[in-house]
């Protein structure tokens, strides 16, 4: 029986096109996308968006509140273009981290009430992070194998924070004794973390895994040969030049590993963006140009993978009722 994947890479702001996609699928299948799936994994704000979705918001809902609250989030103002404004930029958190958590978690708890747990979830989720007090990856998981103990008594609050709490950009997230860091570190696109968790933990065949992953247009960076090979932190850190590196390496590699593992089983819906549309967008920019950019890529992304049937196998898909193990 075919087992159904659902990957939602990290990005930022840049999540709007992941849940802008998500709900264009919504409302062509008529039912919560939640449903097609049998296992939902993801980073950071593709982290915040699977919990959403697992706590039985719509995607339109999810889009709606990452386009309304962006800027209270980020920064509303447009990406630094000129080599001193970006400068600039940098110096704003060279102390500290760039934004407060506060208006993430209130977005995360309009969207999932206070006080509510993994446990509570009716799919199965696993979360990437960092856990930094033991020095590791850390995937937070519902209690869908008789192994997992603990993860299901967390606060959906507190995963979401901890899988999205980007270094320099938002501060650490603490949870008990032990600090947590963004999952983009090292998974951006958990789908090779999927396909392990299906064949390993839930005992699903290769041949049986089908897999849709969702980017946020992040796949494609590359730095110009008029650039001096010899920077250091601020040159890496100017214009995101860092992440935007191993977020759009990871991605790639994720990308041609899994193509190789599932073949026609496996589907990845992302963008490319113009180079007008580069100069407006940005991890944290928020504006509503790049709003409307995102959107609009997003609904042509979907329009395209409708168009050739490519989504279809996952649409009309019925996932099992998931089995939980210790949850009271």
């Amino acid at each position: 029986m075919p087992f159904h994947i659902l990957c939602l890479s990290g990005g930022g702001f840049l999540g709007l096109y992941t849940a802008a996609v998500l709900a264009e699928l919504e409302a062509e299948s008529g039912r919560p996308i939640l449903e097609s799936f049998d296992l939902v994994a993801g980073t950071s704000v593709g982290g915040i968006i699977a919990l959403g979705l697992a706590a039985g918001r719509p995607a339109a809902e999810i889009r709606d509140a990452i386009s309304d609250h962006g800027r209270a989030i980020f920064s509303a103002r447009r990406a630094p273009q000129t080599g001193l404004q970006k400068k600039a930029a940098l110096a704003l958190n060279a102390t500290h981290a760039k934004y407060s958590s506060a208006p993430l978690r209130r977005v995360i708890e309009d969207l999932v009430p206070t006080g509510t747990r993994l446990g509570d979830l009716k799919h199965r989720v696993m979360i990437a992070a960092v856990n930094l007090t033991k020095g590791g990856p850390q995937v937070f998981k519902t209690d869908h194998h008789e192994t997992f103990r603990s993860d299901w008594k967390l606060s959906v609050t507190d995963v979401a924070l901890a899988t999205s709490a980007a270094p320099t950009f938002f501060p650490l997230h603490r949870i008990g004794g032990q600090l947590y860091a963004d999952g983009g570190l090292y998974a951006n696109a958990p789908d090779l973390l999927a396909i392990h968790e299906a064949e390993h933990f839930l005992g699903r065949k290769v041949e049986d895994i089908r897999l849709l992953s969702i980017g946020t247009t992040t796949s494609k960076f590359s730095i110009s040969n008029t650039s001096d090979p010899n920077m250091g932190w601020m040159a890496w850190m100017e214009g995101q030049r860092l992440p935007s590196v191993m977020i759009a390496s990871q991605q790639l590699l994720a990308d041609a590993m899994v193509t190789h593992r599932l073949g026609s089983n496996y589907l990845r819906i992302d963008a490319d963006r113009s180079p007008e549309q580069e100069r407006e967008l940005g991890l944290d920019v928020a504006t509503a140009a790049a709003a409307a950019d995102l959107v609009g890529l997003a609904q042509v992304s979907a329009q395209a993978v409708l168009g050739k049937g490519t989504v279809s196998p996952f649409l009309t898909h019925t996932a099992a009722a998931p089995q939980f193990f210790h949850r009271g």
